[in-house]
C-alpha cells in the first residue's frame, strides 16, 4: 500500500509535525528532548512525529534522530 508523508509547520508555536498515511488514533513516546513519536495503537506501526522547537533544533548542521521501530509480526 502507497502511503503519503504530510508536513505542516506551526511558526508561532515552532511545532514541525510529519504523519504517514491516513490519521489513526495513536500512541505518542517522547523519544528525545522536544521529539515525539506517534504509533497507531493497534499495530504499533510508526505513523508520525512531533518536532517542539523545531527552529532551534535545525537551524545548525542536521542532526540525526533515531525512531524506535517497533516488530508489529506481520
Amino acid at each position: 500500500m502507497k502511503k503519503h508523508i504530510f508536513i505542516s509547520y506551526d511558526r508561532e508555536a515552532d511545532v514541525m509535525y510529519l504523519s504517514f498515511g491516513k490519521p489513526v488514533i495513536d500512541v505518542g513516546e517522547e523519544i528525545q528532548t522536544g521529539v515525539f513519536a506517534h504509533y497507531d495503537a493497534k499495530t504499533a506501526e510508526l505513523v508520525g512525529l512531533t518536532i517542539i522547537n523545531f527552529s532551534k533544533k535545525c537551524h545548525k548542521e542536521p542532526k540525526g534522530i533515531a525512531i524506535p521501530v517497533l516488530a508489529t509480526g506481520k
